[in-house]
């Protein structure tokens, strides 16, 4: 969850999450990396999701999700306000996005599953670090 959405990741992007770690903002760094985190001596750069979706910067306290995952090589997280099921999700109920979103959208989506009471909207987090780094 990030505000009021309900977004996913792929749990085989996902090396594992936890909450409550401490985040160092980091000076003349882009604005969406909230800052680094230490998980076990490992050194991670922690993003600010709510940023990259153009909503209010996350206030981050005890109760902060961190999700982390691996690109190139390098261990990174994005920042949350919750994480709730883990779900085993059906092709079926999948559709790429919508053809009429912004460039940035398609940048940073999968696609979206068709829930019972919701949609949920798939994030791909490698492309969330590419489209920060590669600007």
């Amino acid at each position: 969850m990030v505000e009021d959405f309900h977004f996913g990741v792929r749990t085989s992007d996902v090396v594992e999450f936890t909450k409550g770690l401490d985040v160092t903002p980091i000076p003349l760094g882009p604005a969406i990396v909230a800052g680094f985190m230490n998980l076990r001596g490992q050194i991670v750069t922690a993003i600010d999701i709510r940023k990259q979706l153009k909503l209010p910067p996350i206030q981050i306290t005890e109760h902060t999700i961190s999700i982390f995952f691996r690109y190139e090589g390098a261990l990174f997280s994005l920042l949350v306000d919750e994480v709730n099921d883990i779900l085993e999700l059906s092709d079926d109920d999948f559709e790429p996005p919508p053809s009429n979103l912004s460039a940035a959208a398609h940048e940073i989506l999968v696609g979206v599953y068709k829930l019972p009471k919701k949609l949920l909207i798939i994030l791909d987090p490698k492309k969330i670090v590419s489209s920060i780094f590669n600007q």
